[in-house]
């Protein structure tokens, strides 16, 4: 977008204009740590930020939040010693950031936005003010927060059933390693049994035995030949 039409005429668009940033300038404004307590005493309020805002970093805003009191309770606190969760935020089937809720505040932390969320995300700001606009943001029970929940808890489910699965696959190899070694070590263990055999003599001399027979006539019978 180049330009805006405004009133007949057309304007160059720019991000940044300084005379707007110096008509919201002013020197004795108070901190909105001490607006707001007052405020979230009589309508609700939801604030956001960009998880790559350097300029108003979350951090920053988080601590705040943090050590600010009110409606009677510091931070996020949900008293008997609980604490507001950090949930995801749906938008559109898909994580956009993550959502927080405690007595008429809730804060947003958009994804993949820097200092100017509504023009890094556009589309997602718009959702945040419709959802806000119609007070499904900031009710303890409120239909977002049961969206968020229903899509995240089958996301959670089908993750778990994962883990399990490469559990169960880690013990079976583990299982399958160690009898493959038992196995192999019991083997090199077994000892080696030596039979005796007793094996011929391959060297025996035929025992050559000579025989002498008294034979009638006068003959002798020597080695089996007939001598006279």
């Amino acid at each position: 977008m180049s330009s805006l039409t405004r009133g007949g005429k057309k304007s160059n668009w720019s991000s940044i204009e300084a005379s707007v940033l110096s008509a919201f300038i002013s020197t004795h404004s108070e901190p909105s740590i001490n607006l707001l307590p007052d405020l979230l005493r009589q309508i609700p309020i939801v604030l956001f930020s960009g998880e790559y805002d350097l300029i108003c970093n979350h951090w920053a805003t988080e601590n705040m939040l943090d050590g600010m009191t009110w409606n009677d309770k510091t931070g996020f606190n949900l008293g008997n010693g609980t604490v507001a969760p950090i949930n995801p935020w749906i938008v559109e089937g898909e994580t956009a950031g993550f959502i927080r809720y405690a007595r008429n505040l809730t804060y947003i932390l958009f994804h993949n936005a820097g200092h100017m969320v509504p023009y890094n995300q556009g589309r997602r700001s718009r959702a945040m003010l419709h959802q806000f606009i119609q007070l499904n943001l900031t009710h303890s029970n409120n239909q977002t927060m049961k969206n968020n929940n229903a899509r995240v808890n089958p996301i959670m489910h089908r993750h778990f059933k994962h883990f399990i699965l490469i559990v169960f696959t880690v013990i079976i190899t583990v299982i399958a390693l160690i009898g493959i070694i038992r196995l192999f070590t019991r083997q090199r263990q077994q000892s080696v049994i030596i039979i005796p055999c007793h094996s011929p003599n391959l060297f025996r001399l035929k025992q050559q035995t000579t025989m002498y027979t008294a034979l009638s006539g006068g003959c002798v019978v020597l080695d089996g030949k007939i001598s006279a």
